[in-house]
Parts: structure tokens; sequence; C-alpha cells
């Protein structure tokens, strides 16, 4: 079939693609817009009790006028036989971090729902932890912080909570703003997430640590005689992921005692049932990998949790004393392990489709997740003795959408033999023999992965453009997670190189399937995948446009400007005295090599990779008379979550493929 008569096919129908073999239902169906995609509701945090029989779970609606989503808590019967019911809530209020009572009597959360009684509380923040009975619809408060409450812990026996609340401002420090004199130490923070704890139901809250230490999570010991705290000297992000130490202290007067861990990942602090052992992540030497780790307190012997597994162990919780579940991605798609606490022995439980990590297991086993399908979103699923069972249906819009066609992806490496993974998403009812225009998008990281299952978001873009007329290739290089922790560190200084082969060899053999044709190939992403996408179009001939989002165009300059400065180094050293190996990776260095149109997508309020990247890109372009467009989101992070922001971006990747491809469709 020539191009021109694929590019009429491709316009013929305004809601579906009518390829050979395609369904008269599947022609029928709606196409996902960015309207619709952005209007999606997003499920998270589910969390089960002990006793596995309810699940409670957040779902935010998203808002417009750049407002975050709003957030709130649902539960539902874990075996399926009653429906999910919503915590009745204020319009205004957005709630989260749903917990059970070690008991299961209560559930407690995080609100920000107007406080009892119509006169304001002086001195007592908008967000506090809230209790209802674990079926009951009226909450009741139980914190009273001067700053608000981002998570909290209650003791086992129900009679304290332990919380993390920020520092509010003093009174000279709120003048000394008002009046503008506002001068700011770099990293000289002055407040700080502290822990506090209060007697349940009406005591006094006291401060357990002092200031000017960080406090990340907690959780207290079985026998409520200990807290495992992780903290920092610093309140930064770069802390947080890279800066923490895991430490004990006394619960009665806040001793500080054993620092159990001082290169601790974010893995969340969690104490085995009888108390003898406290599970952790550790940092590997590089940063880019973690170790989830059981410590017996009282030895000191530690176990590292399937460290020979050839995934990426995300998160593990404990089911008993010496049996953990773990959840992790191996290759493309999702895995459940069953793990011994003793030896760090594991065993493969269950391959789901699963986005990311979050999920709890009761006492039982059974476990509630987030899980997605190819043409689902993520909803609320359980596993109970290897079965997969969906809990809840928030999505029942996208069962009229048109959905692309997911398959999972195995090839070799043409330099090495060393087997990669990856994804295609081609459109709905699609037969090979008609050469597709393809975007091959690279994902964040490096140590990331594209995962197998739903992809339509702000950022995933391979079920709109799908939909629209596009092969999608997802590909997970080297440096990816899903291949262990030696595959995931093989991008050390080599930003570029082994990595970007990998990606054109699975080029080649969808090329030699038929799928790509190769007069209309592009390149994007995000992130790390913006980097991929400005390297390839220096590097390459082969692409006809990129589209760099967030893109990393000069490593080292990035090295000394990004909110995490320890990330870069893992890879490629001191950004100082290494500056030519971080110089011959960088994109910027090879900019006059760029002969194809580029789009450029970058949030002003980005820290994590600063604007001045994509700013120098588009200039070094246009000196270059290369043509180039570049967009700039106000008020836009490295991670949009505004509405019309996603929207914009949805829309102008489907724009400018169209374009530059020479993709046509009808209005």
């Amino acid at each position: 079939m020539t191009s021109t008569l694929h590019r009429l096919l491709a316009a013929c129908l305004p809601f579906a693609l009518l390829w050979p073999g395609t369904s008269l239902a599947q022609a029928q169906a709606e196409l996902p817009t960015p309207e619709k995609i952005m209007a999606l509701r997003v499920v998270g945090d589910p969390q089960i009790d002990r006793e596995g029989a309810w699940i409670a779970y957040t779902v935010g609606t998203p808002q417009g006028q750049g407002k975050p989503p709003r957030s709130r808590i649902w539960r539902v019967a874990a075996s399926g036989k009653t429906q999910a019911r919503e915590l009745p809530a204020p319009d205004t209020a957005s709630e989260e971090h749903p917990r059970w009572t070690a008991d299961g009597r209560y559930l407690d959360f995080v609100s920000d729902r107007p406080l009892p009684g119509d006169a304001p509380q002086p001195g007592v923040a908008a967000t506090q932890v809230w209790r209802i009975a674990a079926q009951g619809d009226a909450p009741t408060q139980i914190t009273r912080s001067q700053g608000d409450v981002s998570a909290f812990d209650v003791s086992r026996d129900g009679t304290r909570i332990a919380y993390l609340a920020m520092d509010p401002t003093d009174a000279a420090a709120q003048q000394a703003t008002d009046r503008k004199d506002d001068a700011v130490r770099v990293e000289h923070p002055t407040r700080f997430s502290r822990a506090w704890v209060r007697e349940l139901p009406n005591g006094e809250a006291h401060a357990l640590t002092a200031p000017g230490l960080q406090v990340h999570d907690l959780a207290w010991s079985p026998d409520g005689r200990t807290l495992a705290l992780r903290v920092s000297d610093g309140t930064t992000l770069n802390d947080y992921w890279y800066r923490s130490r895991v430490v004990l202290v006394d619960a009665a007067s806040g001793a500080l005692g054993q620092v159990l861990e001082s290169r601790a990942s974010a893995h969340p602090l969690q104490w085995s049932p009888d108390g003898t052992r406290l599970l952790f992540g550790r940092l590997g030497d590089h940063g880019m990998t973690a170790d989830l780790t059981v410590q017996d307190i009282a030895s000191g012997h530690r176990t590292v949790l399937a460290n020979d597994w050839n995934g990426t162990l995300w998160l593990a919780r404990w089911q008993d004393d010496h049996t953990l579940v773990g959840e992790g991605q191996r290759g493309a798609r999702g895995a459940f392990l069953r793990l011994d606490a003793r030896d760090g022995r594991w065993r493969e439980i269950a391959r789901p489709q699963i986005p990311f990590q979050s999920f709890t297991t009761a006492r039982s086993g059974r476990s509630a997740y987030l899980g997605i399908r190819d043409d689902q979103p993520a909803e609320v699923w359980t596993l109970d003795n290897g079965k997969l069972a969906g809990r809840t249906d928030h999505h029942p819009e996208v069962a009229g959408w048109a959905h692309g066609q997911v398959r999972e992806l195995e090839w070799k490496s043409s330099r090495d033999g060393l087997r990669i993974t990856g994804l295609l998403v081609t459109p709905p009812g699609w037969k090979r023999g008609t050469p597709l225009p393809t975007l091959v998008q690279g994902h964040g990281g490096p140590a990331w992965a594209w995962w197998s299952g739903w992809l339509g978001s702000w950022h995933d873009w391979a079920q709109l453009l799908s939909t629209h007329g596009y092969a999608v290739f997802l590909p997970n290089p080297r440096g990816s997670e899903g291949g262990g922790h030696a595959f995931a560190e093989m991008a050390r200084n080599d930003w570029g190189g082994a990595d970007f082969q990998d990606i054109l060899d699975g080029v080649d053999v969808l090329e030699k399937e038929g799928v790509i044709d190769p007069q209309r190939l592009a390149i994007g992403g995000w992130s790390y995948g913006g980097y991929m996408s400005a390297w390839a179009v220096t590097h390459s001939d082969r692409f006809k446009t990129a589209i760099v989002g967030a893109g990393v165009i000069d490593i080292g300059a990035m090295a000394l400007t990004t909110d995490t400065q320890d990330y870069l180094p893992g890879y490629f050293g001191d950004p100082v005295t290494n500056r030519a190996a971080y110089d011959a990776h960088s994109p910027i260095r090879y900019a006059d090599q760029v002969k194809v149109p580029v789009l450029i997508l970058h949030g002003e309020q980005d820290k994590r990779v600063p604007l001045s990247q994509g700013e120098m890109f588009y200039r070094a372009l246009k000196f270059n008379g290369t043509p180039v467009e570049m967009v700039t989101y106000p008020r836009g992070p490295h991670w949009f979550y505004e509405r019309e922001h996603g929207r914009d971006v949805q829309q102008r990747v489907l724009d400018w493929l169209d374009a530059q491809l020479g993709v046509t469709r009808a209005e």
C-alpha cells in the first residue's frame, strides 16, 4: 500500500481508523483526545486492612484553572462483593493518605476539610489527620498541629499517633517576608518537617525531634517503645532521595539511637509484625539502584531481598514475621514475588500489568494493588492465591474509546547480544503489511522503564497517537529498570552510546517487520526521553523530526543547576573535573549536526531539568538555521499536573507529528 493511500485511509473516518480487519465496533468507537485523557480520574494508594476484608484508596479528579487534582477517599470490599463508596466530604476538601488502624476499627487519613466549629482555630494548620469508623461517614479530627501534617503512623495499641508536620513560620520571619526583607541563604534551611507525638484521644502533642533535622518517614515499633525514622540534615529533594539515613528514636524521650543505614533510599520503613526486624532501602553505590534490606535489630544481621532476581524490586510488604510480598518489574511487565526475610530468596507468584509501585498486603497474603490493562487506566486490583481481580471501575468512559494494540517486544543488541525489551502500540485493527508513521518515544530516567498496559496521559502518548494512525515504539534500553541492578547501571559514562544503539536495533527489527515507514519516523520523549531525542537527531539521519520534552541538553551545566545534584555524578562523576566526559555526551556540543525540525517543550518552573536546558538548545538550533519551535509552560514543574498544560502538550505532539510526517486527517 502506498504512503498516499495510507494517509487517505487514515483520514477517512472521524472516529476510528478502518484498517483491514477492523470490526464495526472498533470503527464506531470514540477516538481519545487530549481533553478526554486529561479528564481521566487518577486512582492511587490502595490500603488493605490486616484482615484482608476492606481496601481504602484515593481518587483524584482533575480540576481546571491550574489547580491540582482534588483527592477523595474511597472504600471497597476486597472480595468484590460490594460497590466502591466515596467518603462524603465538603466540595472544596482534598483528602489522601488513608491508613487502617492495627485493629481494623478505624480508618485515618489526611484532609484539609474545614476544622470543626464556625470560628477559626488560631495556630492550627489547615491539613490535619481525621478518623472515621471502619464503615462510618462522620470523621473526627485527631491532630491539632500548627504545621500542615504530611504523614502519620498510629501505634499498634491505638494510644498514640506520630506525625510529620512542617515548622510554622515564626512571627519575626513573617514580618520580614511582609516587608520583602526576604533574602535567602542557599542550603541553610530554617524550617523543618519534624516528628510529633500525641496521646489519643485528647492528649497534648510534643515534638519528638529537634529543630534542624528533616524527617521524611516514620514507623512505630509494634511494642510502642521505638520509632524508626528516615532523616536528613537538609530539606531539599536531593536530601530526600540521596542524603537520608535510617535511625531509631526512643519514643518516650526522643533520644536518637542507632543509625541503621547511612545511605537510605526512599523505600517506606516497615517493622516486622513481631518487631524484631526492620525493612528499609539502601542506595546502590551510584544512586540509581536500591537494595531492599531486612535488618535484625538485636543481632544487626542483614538480608538483601531478591538480590539475584533479574528485575527491579520496587516495594515489599510484610505478610508475617518471616514472609514478605514484593512488587517490581521484569522486562516490560510487572511482577509479584514471595520473599523470605531470613535469606532473601524469592519466587515469582504473578505477572500482572502494573504502572508503578503501589500495593499493601494483609496477614493472609491477599494484596491490594494498582493494576492496568491495555485498554484501562489504573484501578484497584487484588492478588489472592495467585489470582488477579479488578475491584473498581472509575473509568467507564474508556470502554467506549478506540484502543491501540499493545505488544510486548524483545530483541538482541547488535553490540553484545544483550536482551532488550520494549513495547509496540499500533492502531486498532491494524495488520502487518501497511508500514506506519512511527514515533519512537524514550522514557525518563535513565533508570525508569515503559510498562505493558495502559499508556495514556499527558506524558504517555501511545494511546493517543496509535488511535490517530501512528505506531509508537517504546524501548527499554540498557540503563532502564526491569533488568536487574547491573543492567540499570550500564548507562554509566555512556548516555547516547550503547543505549542509543539498543533503540536503533529495535527500530531495525520493526522496519524489517514492515511496521515502521522509514520515511515517516520521528523520535520524542520527556526528561531522559527528551535527552535521547535531542541526541538522536545530532547523531543520526534516520529521524525526520524530534520532540524534546524537558530534555537534558548540556549534562555538565545541568549537574550544577538541578535540584538533585547527586543524580548526574552517579553517572559521570565530578561535574567540574570530569567536564570532558559530560561534554562528550551532551547534545549541545553537536547541535550543528541537526538538520531536521525540532519541537522543544519545557516547564518554566522545572527545577529538575532547568528551563535553561531547553533554551540553550533552542538558541543553538536558531543560530544554526535549523527549523525549531519552543513552547514553555508558566508554573510548569518537571512533572506536569495542570489540566490545560497536559492537554496542550498532547495536542502539540499530535499536530507536530502530523505536520512533519505528512499525515492528514478529517476535521
